[in-house]
């Protein structure tokens, strides 16, 4: 879209109002007023503004000056992937490659500069926290992640990754944008990326891409262990054949549903 076209039609009030959805989002406890302002980098009083706004809309609920989101918050996100439901339909994927392998399987999507998990296994885990459809994960110390990213337009990649703080996770995260480049590189060449006590000490994990009709990488498939059942190697001899073989069977998923339903993924 022209450039000049975006910014005559781009609704700040809109935008703040999302931000702040999104910072109450990502906040671990009930924020002040004051805490969001300084998060969306805005006035106290435009910040209260947007919150009175939110809280008469149902989103956002107030105790004792202290701000957080409501469960209707979920709806926006809920309604979009009840009306694909095709996340739904791969999980029957996701669950037998679990089962079978008797490790975590997932799938995820690209938001910004984190993994979004759309299908998961929620009954195994390896993470000190049992992670489920929803959440979320920083994309450069994952092995669904690395392969998303990699999958980025070279030069919509420098763009996401021209400004941003590698946060270190595990032992073995990478904090350096150009070495996460050169861990792209080969993913990009591989189709597949591994993701080796990034994320938390002892993890590991492998991905593949899913691609659509056109050939568009929209997802990746992962496998997850942990050193104490599984070495590195063995993520590439034992579990990438199989976790392709699945990946095939999503993708098929995917086609079918774009077939059906004329759907951009």
């Amino acid at each position: 879209m022209d450039t000049d076209i975006q910014k005559r039609d781009f609704a700040q009030t809109l935008a703040r109002g999302l931000s702040c959805l999104e910072k109450l989002a990502e906040a671990d406890a009930p924020a002040t007023c004051t805490e969001v302002a300084r998060a969306m980098d805005v006035s106290r009083a435009a910040a209260r503004r947007i919150l009175l706004t939110l809280e008469s809309l149902g989103y956002v609920k107030e105790e004792r000056g202290l701000y957080a989101s409501t469960p209707k918050v979920l709806s926006l996100g809920r309604g979009v992937l009840r009306r694909t439901n095709i996340w739904s339909a791969a999980s029957t994927v996701v669950i037998a490659l679990a089962d079978q392998l008797n490790e975590p399987c997932s799938i995820s999507v690209l938001e910004g500069l984190d993994i979004l998990f759309v299908s998961r296994d929620a009954t195994r885990r390896i993470y000190t926290s049992r992670l489920g459809v929803g959440d979320r994960l920083p994309a450069h110390c994952s092995a669904s992640g690395k392969m998303l990213l990699a999958s980025l337009p070279v030069s919509e990649l420098d763009n996401r990754l021209a400004t941003v703080v590698l946060r270190k996770q595990g032992p073995a995260s990478i904090t350096e944008v150009e070495i996460l480049k050169a861990h792209l590189s080969e993913a990009r060449r591989s189709d597949f990326a591994t993701a080796i006590d990034e994320m938390e000490n002892g993890t590991i994990s492998i991905a593949v891409p899913l691609r659509e009709r056109a050939g568009r990488v929209i997802a990746a498939m992962s496998v997850a262990s942990h050193r104490d059942r599984m070495s590195p190697e063995e993520l590439e001899t034992k579990i990438l054949p199989s976790l392709r073989d699945c990946a095939r069977k999503v993708e098929g998923i995917l086609r079918d549903y774009q077939e059906r339903n004329w759907a951009i993924l």
